[in-house]
């Protein structure tokens, strides 16, 4: 009889084994998702602003009527009145740890 209960017990403890893993093995593969997201995230918006950058650099060089003449081609988020600060998107703001 002890034979029985013996295998009995190792049987349940195999069995809650494998829940854990299986539980664990999701967990892994959502986190390193969430990882992989927030290192995509990251290199887009270094992207991004090295790209403002390069716009304002450029803008600096033109001439202030050239700019006027221009104005209508320019894409919105650079047609910022100077000295106005960039608002970070709320995403951006809610980094992933």
């Amino acid at each position: 009889m002890q034979t029985v209960e013996m295998k009995g017990r190792l049987e349940e403890k195999i069995k809650a084994l494998q829940k854990e893993k299986s539980v664990l093995l999701e967990e892994v593969k959502d986190l390193k998702e969430v990882v992989e997201l927030n290192e995509k995230a990251n290199d887009l918006e270094s992207e991004v602003n090295k790209l403002k950058k390069e716009v304002k650099t450029l803008k600096d060089k033109l001439p202030q009527e050239l700019l006027q003449e221009i104005s209508g081609f320019t894409s919105p988020s650079l047609e910022r009145n100077e000295g106005e600060e960039d608002e970070e998107c709320s995403s951006c703001k809610e980094k992933l740890l």
